[in-house]
């Protein structure tokens, strides 16, 4: 059993072997697949634009965080600094703090 296709032509009517049929079949084919070429082009061309603005946020988050990171050293040490005159200052009162602190996490780790 075969089954044979037709073409309607665009008066209507079915003559699948005519030479019109094909030609404008083929055309027909041809615009399709030009379209459907053009359409891969563009999402490509979107592709690529997406993979180089997606590298180049990439990049930019990797600056912030090294800034950040930079900035989160210096602010620690400027931390420690004053910690360290605070306790050359007030030496007493330091090693009060430092107690009651060690005594209230104590008691806290216990419960």
């Amino acid at each position: 059993m075969s089954t044979t296709s037709v073409i309607p032509e665009s008066n209507g009517s079915k003559n699948a072997g005519s030479h019109h049929a094909g030609h404008s079949h083929d055309s027909a084919t041809a615009r399709v697949a030009e379209k459907a070429h053009s359409a891969v082009d563009i999402a490509a061309a979107n592709l690529e634009q997406a993979e180089k603005a997606l590298h180049e946020a990439r990049l930019a988050a990797g600056h912030k965080a090294e800034h950040a990171a930079q900035d989160a050293r210096v602010y620690a040490d400027q931390t420690v600094s004053s910690v360290k005159s605070y306790i050359n200052e007030h030496p007493v009162k330091s090693v009060g703090i430092a107690l009651a602190g060690g005594f209230l996490l104590s008691a806290l780790l216990k419960k």
